[in-house]
């Protein structure tokens, strides 16, 4: 089973407060209808996009940009339209790639017996309808939240 990076729609007045955050999550987590995942390979490979996002940390209690990769984000209403905006270029571009193909991974130390090593690009297969079925998800939880009032709180790995 991969990383993922899991979004859920809340209400704006949601107690941004961390120790409630993660009470809420644990008892929320796996029953929560308004949600999407999103696979970590997914997200790396756009983390240059999300970046131009305004979003909150409520960790840090600080407006910032981008997810927290570690941790958790919140994209306001007012926000959740740029995510959608960047989100639907995506599935115009890969409407047509095709049924199976792979996106660029991490690189990655790989060792060999004799202690030597060299590093290596990985490359993470995809099946185009299983991509575009996460995006879809989360674009929804966008239309949503810009016409409801409604934040969506990130929950990094």
């Amino acid at each position: 089973m991969s990383l993922e990076h899991e979004f859920f729609l809340v209400n704006n007045n949601f107690d941004m407060n961390i120790n409630y955050i993660y009470e809420w999550y644990s008892s929320n987590r796996y029953t929560w209808k308004q949600k999407a995942s999103i696979s970590d390979h997914l997200i790396l490979y756009l983390m240059d996009f999300l970046n131009w996002i305004p979003t909150y940390n409520p960790a840090t209690k600080k407006n910032t940009s981008g997810l927290t990769y570690y941790g958790l984000t919140v994209i306001s209403a007012t926000e959740t339209g740029k995510l959608k905006q960047i989100l639907e270029k995506w599935l115009c571009f890969i409407e047509e790639a095709p049924d199976r193909f792979s996106l660029r991974g991490q690189t990655v130390w790989r060792e060999t017996e004799d202690e030597e090593g060299y590093w290596e690009s990985t490359r993470i297969q995809i099946h185009r309808e299983a991509l575009q079925h996460e995006l879809h998800l989360l674009v929804n939880l966008t239309i949503q939240a810009s016409g409801g009032n409604k934040s969506i709180l990130h929950f990094g790995i």
